[in-house]
């Protein structure tokens, strides 16, 4: 019976403690941790860990010159004259 009240008590206690939001599972300063967790990305602006995958980026628009956009022949960049950016040719 003894047993049974120890049980009783504890388990609201395991179950606050399984259920870790991922806001909490986020909180890392170091963004190696925080790549390697699947649930977390790391944001470079912020300079911190945020909760969930992060968001496709283009990576032609590293390319700040149009001679350099123009002849990066790894990523298939091309110069966008209306947006005035580099990006990627393959949209």
């Amino acid at each position: 019976m003894r047993s049974l009240i120890v049980v009783l008590i504890a388990l609201p206690f395991v179950i606050a403690g399984a259920s870790k939001s991922v806001a909490e599972e986020c909180s890392i300063r170091d963004s190696a941790m925080c790549v390697s967790n699947p649930n977390c990305h790391w944001e470079y602006s912020k300079r911190g860990c945020e909760p969930g995958p992060a968001p496709d980026q283009d990576g032609c628009v590293a390319h700040e010159a149009k001679d350099t956009c123009n002849t990066d022949d790894s990523l298939g960049c091309k110069w966008s004259e209306e947006a005035n950016k580099c990006e990627s040719a393959k949209k």
